[in-house]
């Protein structure tokens, strides 16, 4: 059985259709990247900026069955460094309570 390692700063619950939880993966460190941004002019008067990636901290080599969730950040910059992504997972298909806050997700996504 793969294992699956959240390297996000948050539980993420994966969630059924009827809201019930199915799976629940704890914080277990956080991998980040740096990000720099760079003036890309105005539109409107308003500032345009472009962000741009730089190296990734705290994620791990890619292991056989070893699964990493991430920010989409992380993963944006783990593919500009050249790391292989095949690993990287991220929440999908959030799922919200009645206060518009997201409890959950439906789904976990490749990175492809």
């Amino acid at each position: 059985m793969a294992k699956i390692i959240n390297l996000t700063p948050h539980a993420v619950s994966i969630v059924d259709e009827n809201g019930a939880i199915i799976a629940s993966f704890p914080s277990n460190g956080v991998a980040r990247a740096e990000q720099k941004v760079v003036s890309a002019g105005t539109l409107n008067g308003i500032e345009l900026v472009s962000m741009q990636f730089g190296q990734t901290d705290g994620l791990p080599a890619p292991s056989e069955d070893v699964y990493y969730i991430v920010s989409l950040t992380t993963a944006n910059a783990a593919k500009a460094e050249g790391r292989a992504t095949a690993d990287l997972l991220l929440t999908s298909m959030p799922v919200r309570d009645d206060s518009g806050h997201i409890i959950g997700c439906r789904a976990l996504a490749l990175i492809q």
